[in-house]
């Protein structure tokens, strides 16, 4: 199976291709960020299209999975182009104007075409009142249309150039890992613990916590559960306060609180799940 390739660029991996990006959604449970514009709709600010940015956690699981390859394009990309390149990306830019034109030049013919009969009759009178004899007056449809053609081929109309998504031309590239600080390392074997038992998951940056869970794909259902990250354990006494602001957080947010830490005798992932007194709910399986 191939790898797909995932570009590394400020600490973020990002996905430029769509298909790449559909197969990790729906076939690895990955969600990602969608931080472009939607080519269908630049003007709506509510909704988002590609490149995907994938969070460090979402990079490192892939990069353990061997599903795709981590590359660094970023000394390629600040290179100045060569003049092939140069050349070969100006002749990509003129194909796309021809064939942005070419259709603009088939509906104008095709009108012409309609109107034949009347285009016609109007060169026949204007030559006879220019003393042309009627006879010898020859009007060929085909030759009248090469000859608009030729016309139309020569104005000149406005053109919308698509700047490409993905860059165009071959670049040479690295392979490369990515490095999780201490801190970071804890919250990847809570993010992978969480990915194996199943679910979706997101970064809970909008709901104050470290990470979302849904029981599905996000663009279906609403997250189930709030996940916090003890980044040192639970050997470090609690702040009452603090599980109170998350407790509450959760039930403001109709959703279940958990607090997820490494156990330091065994080395293992746990979870504990948090209710409000008087607002226990069935919201799904809790950890």
């Amino acid at each position: 199976m191939s790898r797909i390739v995932v570009n590394f660029m400020h600490g973020r991996g990002f996905i430029f291709n769509a298909e790449d990006y559909l197969k990790l959604r729906f076939e690895y449970r990955i969600v990602g960020n969608l931080i472009g514009v939607p080519v269908s709709h630049p003007r709506n600010v509510n909704q988002q299209g590609m490149p995907v940015a994938l969070s460090a956690y979402e990079v490192k699981l892939l990069l353990d999975k061997e599903i795709i390859t981590l590359v660094d394009k970023t000394g390629a990309l600040q290179r100045v182009p060569s003049d092939e390149q140069s050349q070969q990306y100006g002749a990509m830019v003129e194909q796309q104007k021809q064939e942005m034109h070419m259709p603009v030049v088939e509906k104008r013919l095709e009108a012409f075409r309609k109107h034949m009969p009347r285009i016609i009759e109007g060169k026949r009178r204007k030559l006879l009142k220019s003393g042309v004899k009627e006879e010898d007056i020859h009007l060929d449809p085909e030759e009248l249309l090469d000859q608009e053609k030729k016309r139309i081929m020569q104005e000149k109309f406005d053109q919308m150039v698509q700047i490409p998504l993905k860059y165009p031309l071959t670049l040479e590239f690295s392979e490369c890992s990515i490095a999780l600080s201490a801190q970071e390392d804890v919250k990847y074997r809570v993010f992978k613990s969480l990915w194996q038992q199943g679910g979706f998951i997101t970064t809970g940056d909008a709901f104050g916590c470290d990470f979302l869970l849904y029981p599905g794909d996000p663009m279906c259902f609403h997250a189930s559960h709030t996940v916090h990250v003890l980044a040192e354990g639970v050997s470090r006494k609690l702040d009452a306060k603090y599980l109170i602001r998350i407790c509450r957080l959760s039930v403001v947010v109709n959703k279940l609180c958990v607090i997820a830490y490494v156990d330091e005798s065994s080395d293992e992932v746990h979870f504990e799940t948090l209710e409000w007194e008087g607002n226990v709910t069935n919201k799904g399986d809790t950890f």
